[in-house]
Order: structure tokens, then C-alpha cells, then sequence
């Protein structure tokens, strides 16, 4: 599809849910039809049923190989202290902070316990808090694939919170789930 085309589907779903969400406050339309589509899983159904019509590009994009730095910034952490549901991960030098996988940015803003804060909704149902952060250079409800930038670092310290399946993970669990080396299970 062309980029006018995917622009003007966006535009048209967007309407589409504005509209319904006004006929509900007006009374016209009596089934709670927006609190289907307002919930993180709701928003990677639509997203991945919006992304079957469209053509993929990442088939239209070759791999070239350069001198990219392959460790994951968050294994070179200082310490690790509980905080709030997640952890505060301390560390000395500036960071990006990227996707680890295909998802759905549903949350940039400010809040009271993590300060300027990023949420991303992974297509693997994961759904990850970065807080404390310092420049957010994306949008929300951006769709995102591994390694776009998500948020960028001073040195200093990051909140970080991992729901899986609408649960915080345990902070103890924390470490192994940063390392991507093998899958954490919840249900411990």
C-alpha cells in the first residue's frame, strides 16, 4: 500500500473510534463498544489486523553488516534496587534505549512515581515501563520493531517494569529477563 493509502485507513479507524466513543457519551449507542478497543491487547489485535492489510517492508530492506555495538546496555548496569512494582537500574554511561521486539508504544508522558516515562506493549504480550528516562524521540501509539530508538539516556538511573500477562514480574526475576538468554516464567 502506499503510504496516502495507510494514511488515510489510519484516519478513517481513528475517526471511526472518536465517533463511536461521542454516540456512547451521547446515549445513542448503549453497548460499552470503546472499552474493547481501549486496552493494550485490544490496541496489538487492531494493530496486527491493520498490519496483515499493508504490505510488510521489511522484506523490501537488506542486511548489511557494520560495527554496531552488540551488548545490551542494560547488562552493563551499576546496581539494581526494587522500586515501586519494578526496579531502579543505576549505570554510568549514556544509553539508548531500543525495542526488544515488535510492538506498540501505548503510554509517553509524566508520571508522579517514574517521572517522564515510556510504556511499550510487545507483540509477545510483554508490556515494559521505561521511567526516569531522558529524550523520548517517538510518539505513542507508534508501532515499533527491534531496535528502534524508544528513549535516549543520561548517565544516572532508569525505573524499569515488566508486565507479563498484566502481572509485574518479581523484581528477582528482573536480571534474567534483561539478558534475553532465556524466557522467565511467571507462574513461580
Amino acid at each position: 500500500m502506499r503510504w496516502r493509502t495507510k494514511w488515510l485507513v489510519a484516519i478513517v479507524l481513528t475517526l471511526a473510534v472518536i465517533g463511536v466513543a461521542k454516540l456512547e457519551e451521547a446515549e445513542v449507542i448503549r453497548q460499552p463498544i470503546t472499552q474493547h478497543i481501549t486496552s493494550g491487547q485490544d490496541f496489538l489485535v487492531v494493530k496486527k489486523w491493520v498490519a496483515s492489510m499493508m504490505k510488510d517492508t521489511e522484506a523490501d530492506k537488506i542486511a548489511v553488516t557494520a560495527g554496531m555495538e552488540s551488548d545490551d546496555p542494560f547488562s552493563l548496569y551499576e546496581s539494581m534496587q526494587p522500586y515501586k512494582n519494578g526496579v531502579l537500574v543505576s549505570y554510568t554511561n549514556p544509553l539508548s534505549i531500543t525495542a526488544q521486539g515488535r510492538g506498540l508504544v501505548v503510554f509517553t508522558g509524566f508520571t508522579r512515581e517514574s517521572g517522564k516515562t515510556i510504556t511499550v506493549l510487545y507483540d509477545n504480550g510483554d508490556e515494559v515501563t521505561y521511567g526516569f528516562v531522558g529524550t523520548i524521540p517517538i510518539l505513542p501509539y507508534t508501532s515499533v520493531k527491534k531496535g528502534d530508538t524508544l528513549a535516549l539516556m543520561e548517565e544516572g538511573a532508569i525505573y524499569l517494569l515488566v508486565k507479563r500477562d498484566g502481572v509485574a514480574l518479581d523484581v528477582s526475576l528482573l536480571p534474567t529477563y534483561l539478558s534475553g538468554d532465556t524466557p522467565v516464567d511467571v507462574d513461580e
